[in-house]
């Protein structure tokens, strides 16, 4: 088999998954230069143009879009091999622990890809809100929901979050919902475990801002978290405030409808934390790039 250069591979495959050039050689340890110049190798060798170079950064083109999914199997496959006779070995148990809102509506649904693609890794996912200690080596990494400050500990932003209001569609055949003075005559569905620096997440912030009486609504009612209060909105009880990373699905299955365009940023982020020995540790980096990509996926679609 003639193939192309593993460098240029490498370089393409880190570029199009972080999103650029910059990015790609920080985690190759190169300049931004060198992958660009390993990138146009693998497009002379192959005959193709993998990038549209624009103003704004890299745009994947057909070409690249097609062939990615399976250079980055195939990397992971190298990675076994190689870690499996030099110490480094990727198979083995990972433990996750996350929010149980975000494991049941965003990391469950997404999960298979990474199990396809990493067999050997066993994932245990702890689906809780109490923090464990990561130091004593139950646990390989927390993506927790917050204002980021993790002394101690090696963290990376995953992902920020945008809040707006949601319904279920069938809400509005019987009340109109066409500006936020409409909501006085609707349900509102309010989630009580909430940090008190978060006012992105309180109806009334919303209704204070949108110069609506906060008390005006007849019926509120309580949950205790966001799988529950997103399952009531989903089943017609009411408008609720939804993050998209929560309620994204139910939006692309019309199960949940967004009746303003209005949004806000939320107040927190999710963050990847582990130790700094978790860092280097491969089942940790495999997982860490799987999901950064799913997110970097949602953020350009």
């Amino acid at each position: 088999m003639r193939l192309p250069p593993l460098n240029a591979i490498r370089a393409f495959e880190a570029a199009a998954r972080l999103g650029g050039f910059a990015r790609a050689a920080e985690e190759l340890n190169v300049t931004p230069a060198a992958v660009s110049h390993q990138v146009k190798q693998l497009e002379a060798r192959l005959g193709i143009t993998l990038f549209n170079r624009l103003p704004r950064g890299l745009e994947l083109t057909s070409a690249g879009q097609e062939i990615l999914p399976n250079l980055t199997r195939g990397l992971a496959h190298f990675a076994r091999a190689v870690g499996a006779v030099s110490g480094g070995e990727l198979a083995g148990r990972l433990t996750v622990n996350v929010a149980p809102s975000l494991a049941t509506l965003w990391l469950v649904p997404r999960l298979d890809s990474f199990i396809q693609a990493y067999p050997d890794i066993r994932v245990r996912l702890l689906a809780a809100d109490a923090a464990p200690d990561l130091n004593q080596g139950t646990v390989d990494i927390r993506i927790p929901y917050g204002a980021g400050n993790f002394p101690g500990f090696k963290s990376r932003l995953l992902m920020r979050d945008t809040v707006f209001p949601v319904c279920a569609p069938t809400l509005l055949n019987h009340k109109p919902l066409r500006r936020f003075s409409d909501l006085r005559d609707h349900t509102l569905l309010h989630d009580i475990d909430i940090d008190i620096e978060e006012p992105t997440l309180t109806w009334a912030r919303w209704l204070r801002d949108a110069g609506v009486d906060a008390g005006a609504p007849a019926t509120h009612v309580e949950f205790s978290n966001s799988v529950l209060l997103t399952e009531a909105a989903v089943r017609g009880q009411g408008v609720a405030l939804g993050r998209m990373s929560l309620v994204r699905d139910h939006l692309q299955t019309g199960r949940l409808i967004r009746p303003f365009k209005a949004s806000r940023p939320s107040d927190y982020a999710y963050y990847f934390v582990t130790t700094e020995a978790g860092a280097e540790r491969p089942r940790v980096k495999v997982f860490f790039d799987w999901i950064e990509r799913q997110v970097q996926d949602e953020t350009v679609h």
